[in-house]
């Protein structure tokens, strides 16, 4: 590396690879990142806050969250002259790993959850559709708070997918990620992407389960299906995962 690389932020949406992120990230010499402070949210109580962790970083260090996006976030972002990351997946995978997620990590909904002695297949579909007494958005609600930061000013969005679709993917995005990072202001290239790649381990994280590609289709039946079509199908095309609703 030529040159100390200016701290940033690593967004992401839920359940959408963050851990397979960070192991690119810190691959990356010299990146590192406090692993035990990660953003949530983004309301205008909390900005405050996140300014003054954001004010923290020194070069070659980052921080993570999954962060709503907000005019007021752009504009911080923006006075501290920080890059972002925004990590994204297919919507049907995020619903099926979640709900796996609550499942084993006493998350926000598990209490409710087995309380209610909700069935999979309900489980499923409260999570597409929204909980309003347990304060859980429907997936289209949820990811809308998110949607802004795939059009906003300094921000890489990077797809889930792209990062275990093949070699060749994962090669161009890590690639993609390395030169927005560093403004392409960097010796050996090929030494840094490998590096990056070579620090992937999906047994080191707690909350991995498969991240595969498509996994929703031995999950959903035809009732899920319709209702996630009835829901964020058209999100879906907007995100380029469907042509059409006839999948």
């Amino acid at each position: 590396m030529s040159k100390a690389i200016s701290p940033f932020f690593f967004n992401s949406f839920p359940k959408s690879g963050t851990h397979l992120m960070f192991q690119i990230l810190t691959g990356i010499h010299p990146i590192t990142f406090d692993q035990k402070l990660h953003l949530y949210e983004g309301i205008s109580a909390q900005l405050a806050g996140h300014q003054r962790e954001l004010e923290k970083l020194k070069e070659n260090e980052f921080l993570s969250g999954h962060i709503y996006f907000s005019p007021s976030w752009v504009k911080l972002l923006q006075d501290l002259d920080m890059k972002q990351i925004f990590l994204y997946r297919d919507l049907r995978d995020v619903v099926v790993s979640y709900n796996y997620y609550i499942e084993k990590v006493n998350a926000p909904l598990h209490q409710y959850y087995q309380k209610k002695q909700m069935s999979k297949k309900e489980r499923l579909l409260s999570i597409i559709r929204g909980i309003p007494e347990a304060g859980h958005l429907g997936i289209h609600d949820w990811f809308s708070e998110f949607k802004g930061w795939l059009t906003a000013p300094n921000v890489l969005s990077v797809k889930f997918e792209d990062l275990i679709r093949s070699e060749d993917s994962l090669d161009q995005s890590v690639h993609k990620v390395v030169q927005f990072i560093t403004e392409g202001e960097l010796e050996n290239l090929d030494i840094v992407i490998k590096r990056a790649k070579e620090n992937i381990s999906t047994q080191d994280s707690a909350t991995f389960r498969k991240g595969k590609i498509g996994n929703w289709k031995e999950e959903f039946d035809d009732e899920i299906i319709t209702a996630f079509k009835e829901t964020a199908g058209q999100l879906l095309i907007e995100l380029g995962y469907e042509k059409d609703l006839l999948w």
